[in-house]
């Protein structure tokens, strides 16, 4: 079966793409395993550029090949000139498993976190003597550091999101609903060139604004209101994160209270995170000064979490995470205070790690912003 295809492709160029099947094929020897098969579509475009919704990677010493349907074909040469393009007409676990044979694979890696239990089942059926090895952990691993490709798109999402942001303020208004000031920044998002938004923006007024994540609902916007938006680009298939809260009117001091501590909380972190600092520690010292202020209770959540094909990656920084920030690791910096009948305060930064300290990604103001 072999045809060293896939190997003289990648050889080629594409120098991203190159370094994650290179760095990949060092954590299958480290495993143990003469293969991976890629079946989510975060980890299938990581590894190739492919976007089509029908497809599979199989990563071997020597080859590069990538499954798919008749409707994707054209579509998987041109995403991914770096794999040979093998086409299924039969089921697509079927034919991988003939392909294992002809490579004569004995043991290959799978991704368990995300694999659906069926389709274990079936793949199992199919790879018979075939040992299937759990590889999400080496490439969670590989995805924590970013290549500058990746650096670029989510820097240009945080641009985005910022000036649909600012863009956006002038526009929000007494009487307007949370689903409208919603849909006004992601217009303005795509207006500036995001491919979509993240899943879950938070848009939360009033008293909703305790809600960490709270979804945008008809409720109309209040004079005296705490707004709290949480919103990000996504570009070239990576998301970005940012958190500013507002306030609609004159704000009452407990309102301004709030937002100095998270925002001092902010600065404390922000001030001391940098390589060879420890997720868990980097989250305690946000969370002492909450703490210290007597809001310890109110601010649920970790400080931050790494982002990137997902919005949610690792490391994250919570008490149990005693990972260690390294250069080209970008996480989130987004302590909140959250108070039941009363609203919510969070401000969210999104910072690379490098090798002086960090670059935040992040320009926008701060400072509580009056509105009205």
């Amino acid at each position: 079966m072999s045809t060293g295809y896939g190997q003289r492709q990648i050889e080629k160029g594409g120098i991203p793409i190159n370094k994650r099947i290179k760095k990949l094929r060092e954590k299958m020897r480290t495993s143990g395993v003469q293969g991976v098969i890629i079946l989510s579509l975060e980890n299938r475009y990581y590894f190739s550029k492919f976007r089509g919704s029908s497809g599979a990677l199989l990563i071997t010493e020597q080859e590069a090949l990538l499954f798919t349907d008749f409707r994707y074909i054209d579509q998987a040469k041109e995403q991914a000139p770096y794999f040979e393009v093998l086409q299924h007409t039969q089921n697509l676990y079927e034919r991988i498993a003939l392909t294992l044979q002809k490579l004569d694979i004995k043991k290959v890696g799978i991704e368990s976190s995300t694999m659906a239990v069926e389709i274990y089942f079936e793949m199992k059926e199919h790879f018979k003597e075939i040992v299937m090895e759990n590889m999400d952990q080496p490439i969670a691993d590989l995805r924590m550091f970013k290549d500058q490709e990746e650096l670029d798109a989510i820097q240009r999402g945080i641009q985005i999101t910022e000036q649909a942001f600012l863009q956006t303020l002038p526009l929000l208004k007494v009487g307007m609903t949370e689903k409208e000031l919603g849909l006004e920044l992601e217009f303005a998002m795509r207006r500036l060139g995001a491919e979509g938004i993240k899943a879950n923006h938070v848009i939360a007024s009033g008293e909703r604004s305790a809600l960490p994540h709270g979804q945008a609902t008809e409720r109309v916007i209040q004079v005296g209101d705490l707004v709290k938006m949480d919103i990000g680009a996504k570009v070239d298939g990576y998301y970005s994160d940012f958190t500013r809260t507002v306030v609609m009117g004159e704000p009452s001091e407990k309102q301004k209270h709030i937002h100095e501590i998270v925002l001092k909380a902010q600065l404390a972190a922000l001030a001391v995170i940098g390589p060879g600092k420890v997720c868990r520690e980097m989250d305690e010292v946000a969370r002492s000064i909450i703490r210290d202020a007597g809001y310890g209770e109110n601010f649920g959540h970790s400080l931050g979490h790494s982002i990137g094909l997902a919005i949610h990656e690792k490391p994250t920084m919570r008490s149990t995470d005693s990972s260690i920030l390294q250069p080209n690791m970008v996480v989130s910096v987004e302590p909140g205070i959250y108070i039941p009948g009363f609203g919510g305060v969070r401000i969210e930064d999104l910072v690379q790690i490098t090798e002086e300290g960090i670059h935040n990604f992040t320009t926008a103001p701060k400072e509580l912003k009056v509105i009205g």
